[in-house]
């Protein structure tokens, strides 16, 4: 078989991966897709369908929703753990001056799309640079086109992976121009060895693909005994396929366009009132009759005109049906669609997300672990240990899994203070109240808190009671004293200082 052979569980999984690339590609993609989405008008041409599609509104809510879960994922940057002599590996992981966290950002918007993403770890030779270093390079899930698996010594190993690359290829006549060709690269392990071959198209037969370099990956002049290949599923990092996250939301988003097509052609239909007559005595068979302020139509005497406007409610049917597809995309994923209630606490609304985050954890787990993977294999490749897992430095990615950004109440934060102060909760669980409630300060934990507090009474103590300043005093009001006028009618208040 020839080397650009496809799985048969590729070739169904692709069907889905491309109504998804559509849904995220927006409006410009859905129409160039034609009528793969939308049917033809029965005894329509070409171009009157076309300007059918047109008329249509497409509701993203596919593109919202991949770019708000990995923005929820990626909110905070990755805690990765990498020895400090390598940091630099980080700042551009692809040399080509894209730093982990951006490669990191890629992949998880890849897998929020089609569930997959692909990342070989690569060296240059030795020796062909000096100051070679391993690097990485990732793979979308259509790229991915071949794979197989084996049981060895118990474990499931990776023994042949296949991917298909685009090279940009100079025209022979003009140089400024460049033409995308297809390339494949398959790694498969032969011998207990990492054999790695580039394969060309044959310019003589198209069908045909010639190997044009075959490579040993090496590690201080061994051979690799593996493929430095790593999968990143939604919930797993093998090779093993796994339905897309967001499918479901994308085939009704899909159906919500079929409706806004027709809804906005019924519009156009019956938008504008149309001038109808009979029993005209103008002109008649094929010679179009004018209208305006002054042509006037001659009637017969039994003849009429009149303006035909729409008036019955077709339409609200459709307007009904899309307007529950947006509820059923909120609900299948689309939270950024969705209103929230304004009234709500923050339990309710880690109650009704619960859901999603464990959907949303459990993809961010995936990530974390496909990374960790590439990362020691990166250090396994420039250090001494024997296996990737053997390394003495710690190596560890770790993602944001907070996706619910909800401010505790007052009422909240009062209730479980009333708890700590009667002994019912302990610290940790306190400080953990706060901290979830988003009046705590970020990274800090239970015990460090405490440590800070005791910190703060120590220093206090040092510094000694804090001097009493006595309450101002008053001003002794002056002594009066009232007596009559002579006449015996008047009162006359007399203020007198030494009485």
């Amino acid at each position: 078989m020839p080397v650009n052979t496809v799985r048969n569980d590729y070739t169904l999984a692709a069907v889905q991966w491309a109504r998804l690339r559509d849904c995220v590609g927006g409006r410009d993609a859905i129409l160039h897709a034609g009528v793969k989405y939308v049917p033809t008008l029965p005894g329509a041409d070409a171009a009157a369908n076309a300007a059918y599609r047109y008329r249509g509104n497409f509701y993203n809510a596919t593109q919202r929703t991949v770019q708000g879960l990995t923005g929820a994922i990626f909110q905070k940057p990755p805690e990765v753990k990498f020895p400090e002599a390598y940091e630099e590996y980080l700042d551009d992981i692809t040399l080509g001056s894209v730093n982990f966290e951006m490669f990191a950002n890629e992949a998880g918007r890849e897998v929020m799309t089609t569930g997959r993403f692909g990342v070989l770890i690569d060296m240059q030779p030795e020796g062909t640079v000096a100051s070679s270093r391993p690097y990485c390079v990732g793979y979308i899930a259509e790229d991915i086109i071949n794979w197989r698996t084996e049981c060895r010594g118990g474990d499931e190993v990776l023994t042949l992976v296949v991917v298909k690359e685009l090279k940009d290829v100079p025209s022979v006549d003009d140089p400024y121009v460049a033409t995308a060709k297809a390339q494949y690269r398959s790694l498969e392990i032969i011998n207990d060895e990492c054999v790695t071959t580039v394969w060309v198209q044959d310019p003589k037969d198209p069908s045909l693909f010639m190997a044009t370099e075959v490579m040993r990956p090496s590690r201080r002049g061994i051979p690799l005994d593996f493929i430095p290949f790593v999968f990143i599923g939604t919930t797993h990092a093998t090779p093993d396929l796994a339905r897309p996250p967001l499918l479901d939301l994308a085939d009704i988003n899909l159906g919500h366009w079929r409706n806004s097509v027709d809804h906005e052609y019924g519009l156009h239909l019956v938008a504008l009132p149309t001038p109808w007559v009979a029993g005209s005595k103008g002109a008649g068979g094929d010679v179009p009759m004018k209208i305006g302020p002054s042509v006037v139509w001659e009637l017969t005497l039994t003849g009429s005109a009149g303006m035909l406007e729409f008036s019955g409610k077709g339409l609200e049917a459709i307007v009904t049906a899309m307007e529950s597809k947006q509820a059923q995309m909120a609900t299948l994923g689309a939270r950024l669609l969705e209103t929230p209630g304004i009234n709500e606490t923050a339990t309710a609304v880690l109650i009704r997300h619960s859901g999603d985050n464990a959907t949303l954890r459990t993809i961010a787990g995936a990530i974390e672990q496909a990374f960790t993977t590439v990362l020691q294999t990166v250090l396994w490749w420039v250090g001494t240990a024997e296996a990737p897992s053997d390394l003495e430095e710690e190596v560890e990615v770790e993602l944001n899994k907070d996706y619910v950004n909800v401010r505790a109440s007052p009422q909240e934060i009062q209730a479980a203070l009333a708890s700590l102060q009667e002994g019912k909760i302990s610290y940790a669980t306190w400080w953990n109240l706060i901290q979830t409630g988003g009046w705590g300060r970020e990274g800090i934990d239970a015990d460090a808190e405490q440590t800070a507090i005791e910190a703060d009474k120590a220093k206090a103590k040092a510094a000694g009671p804090e001097p009493v300043v006595p309450p101002p005093v008053a001003p002794t009001p002056p002594k009066r004293r009232t007596v009559l006028n002579p006449d015996g009618t008047t009162k006359l208040t007399i203020v007198d200082e030494n009485l």
